[in-house]
């Protein structure tokens, strides 16, 4: 139990600092995209904010748009903004989730794994697993998008030498999965805190 209660003392440790990593990177976002915004309103030239924006990557190849076929920049800087928008949700869940995980492991430093925060807090990691699974789905299909529709990759591949392209929309269904495991953890110990306490009954 002793050897518990260190090793979850260093776990949260850690994950405070990994908490001030995400709630910043939950900040920046937000001044992202008010930086995007700013420029879109004030009507700054897009180079003020960044460059590349008729690059794109396409598995582990960096594409790179001669500029006459190139998307208006503003398009590009839109679809940022979004994706930044998703990012600070995702960060800010991230957060919730550290946050929860942090309280978990207070009964186990304390000696009490068992303790009936560990099943319910368990039970809220489950929940917040599908919101994760829904916003980086929704980061992954932005960049799909951009990639197909925005860029025109099928038009700009299609030649002599590639007849046909089909752009496969895909989605990440892994958080179903972990959805499924912290469900199943949080009846487990939940069953166990059952048992603690007919066993402190009886005592």
């Amino acid at each position: 139990m002793n050897n518990l209660s260190v090793t979850a003392k260093n776990l949260d440790r850690i994950l405070q600092i990994a908490y001030t990593v995400f709630c910043a990177l939950a900040i920046a976002s937000i001044v992202g995209v008010v930086l995007i915004v700013l420029a879109y309103v004030f009507r700054w030239d897009p180079n003020m904010i960044g460059t590349g924006y008729a690059t794109f990557d396409v598995g582990f190849l960096e594409v790179e748009v001669a500029q006459q076929y190139a998307p208006d920049a503003w398009f590009v800087l839109a679809q940022i903004a979004f994706t930044l928008a998703v990012c600070c949700g995702l960060f800010y869940t991230i957060g919730r989730c550290i946050a929860y995980v942090r309280e978990i492991l207070q009964p186990m430093i304390d000696g009490k794994p068992f303790d009936s925060i560990v099943s319910k807090n368990l039970k809220k990691l489950a929940t917040l697993s599908i919101c994760l699974g829904i916003l980086w789905n929704f980061i992954i299909l932005a960049e799909q998008i951009v990639s197909v529709f925005l860029f025109d990759l099928p038009g700009l591949l299609i030649s002599e030498k590639i007849t046909h392209v089909n752009a496969q929309i895909q989605v990440d269904l892994a958080f179903v999965v972990y959805w499924a495991i912290l469900t199943l953890l949080s009846y487990v110990f939940r069953y166990g805190e059952q048992l603690q306490q007919l066993a402190d009954e009886t005592l």
